[in-house]
């Protein structure tokens, strides 16, 4: 018997905080049972299902009781694929992270930075999440606002797996011609895979897009049809590895024949607790860019460090 704090369970793997030592991860398939009645917990189950309530003690092994406000659930333990506290205190609800990487070549003054930053707000049916990153190129006399990506979306849930987003977003894209780009919409989506170690959910949706090209031309209201689907793969044993496909596709309604797709590849490994070594690959393709001699593919692969919060 091991006392201390749960601190979550995600996808097969529970992290525990043992009074008076480090943090600890535990396998599920290991876990006899579990018992905190002292905290209302967030829990999500491989069947797609969502309880919140306190984790008691069952008479059987390997199974788990949670005892919420109107009910009583019986639960094998590894049929746990997300668990975290519920805070009651709204600050405590948000959680991010903050990545950042820098190279210098002396010999040509030519430097590059990138940024990438997340912070996440969760209730018990609302999600918000704000996102940005941004690639800058640096010599000794400019500074080139390269490439940024500004994201704000809300989520609220209908069921445990069905969504409703808002969205607002900007972009910045020097390769394909791109000056910016105000984005606005409205989609719906579904969490359709649950399990140990994957997580993936995609969403359907209309947007509206203003843009102004590098020449300065604006291109008016535009509107899309769009799509989008992410998939997360999760090992939380030692070594911590993760790993992020994201991909989003719009189809013109305004512009024929207008088509465009922006992705991102993240793959990330635990070095020490709450700071990462991350590997990122995005991909943008716009088959009719704002500008003629904008490229219509661009791509880059990004390092760097990741702290988490």
């Amino acid at each position: 018997m091991v006392i201390g704090e749960i601190k979550s369970i995600k996808l097969g793997v529970m992290l525990f905080n043992p009074d008076d030592a480090n943090d600890i991860t535990v396998q599920l398939r290991k876990l006899r049972s579990i018992a905190a009645v002292r905290q209302v917990f967030r829990i999500e189950t491989i069947h797609s299902k969502v309880y919140f309530g306190k984790m008691l003690p069952h008479r059987l092994g390997n199974f788990a009781t949670v005892l919420t406000a109107t009910d009583t659930v019986e639960m094998p333990i590894e049929e746990i694929s997300l668990l975290y506290p519920f805070k009651d205190d709204f600050l405590q609800r948000f959680s991010g992270s903050a990545s950042a990487g820098f190279d210098l070549t002396r010999s040509s003054g030519f430097g590059r930075l990138n940024f990438d930053g997340a912070l996440n707000y969760k209730s018990k049916k609302q999600e918000v999440n704000l996102a940005a990153s941004g690639i800058y190129t640096i010599t000794d006399s400019t500074f080139s606002r390269d490439r940024e990506d500004v994201g704000l979306k809300y989520n609220y849930y209908l069921t445990p797996t069905w969504f409703t987003t808002v969205m607002v977003k900007y972009q910045r894209n020097l390769e394909l011609g791109l000056d910016r780009r105000y984005q606005e919409g409205l989609g719906a989506g579904n969490k359709f895979v649950t399990t140990r170690h994957v997580y993936a959910w995609t969403r359907l949706g209309v947007v509206l897009n203003q843009e102004k090209s590098t020449e300065g031309v604006q291109s008016g209201t535009l509107t899309e049809l769009s799509g989008q689907f992410q998939f997360d793969f999760f090992r939380f044993t030692k070594p911590e590895v993760r790993c992020s496909i994201a991909q989003a596709f719009y189809y013109s309604l305004t512009q024929k024949g207008r088509f465009r797709n922006d992705g991102q590849l993240d793959l990330n490994w635990e070095i020490i607790k709450d700071l990462r070594f991350t590997l990122t690959f995005y991909n943008n393709f716009d088959n009719q860019p704002p500008t003629e001699e904008g490229n219509k593919v661009d791509y880059g692969i990004i390092a760097g460090f990741t702290f988490t919060f």
